[in-house]
């Protein structure tokens, strides 16, 4: 049972018993099942990162459209009346973001990055809101 692989370089033999590459592939699984919850909190908080970047690309087109109108895009046309790119229109985007505050409003604005019902739980249930003073507030901040 515990023979070698007979490979011969140079005349020697080299190689590893069966046992060794067991023990190696054990290690392997163990240190893959340790560090895999680390990798999907990793990407996780990278995505979160991408949110709060484009929450503060809708505050901003917020403060330019408060300037030339003098009160806050909202409502179901709120985003597509700001003058900036449209987050929920990319492809492979991981958030729904939409403007919760009702158009007209001239005190302050709600934005909201809700994450998509597609997400592992629990990330699936997670969002992420700003306001005119850039204060972003959610779970995994």
């Amino acid at each position: 049972m515990n023979r070698k692989f007979k490979i011969k370089i140079f005349g020697r033999r080299i190689g590893f018993t069966l046992t060794e590459l067991l023990i190696v592939v054990v290690i392997l699984g163990i240190l893959a099942t340790l560090a895999l919850p680390m990798l999907v909190k990793a990407i996780e908080k990278a995505k979160v990162g991408e949110a709060i970047s484009n929450l503060n690309l809708i505050r901003t087109g917020q403060k330019i459209y408060f300037l030339e109108n003098a009160y806050f895009a909202g409502g179901s046309s709120g985003l597509d009346s700001l003058n900036i790119e449209n987050p929920n229109d990319t492809t492979n985007a991981f958030f729904d973001y939409s403007i919760t505050t009702d158009a007209g409003e001239t005190i302050d604005f709600n934005a909201r990055a809700q994450r998509k019902s597609t997400a592992p739980s629990p990330y699936n249930e997670h969002f992420y809101d700003i306001q005119s003073k850039g204060t972003v507030t959610g779970p995994l901040l």
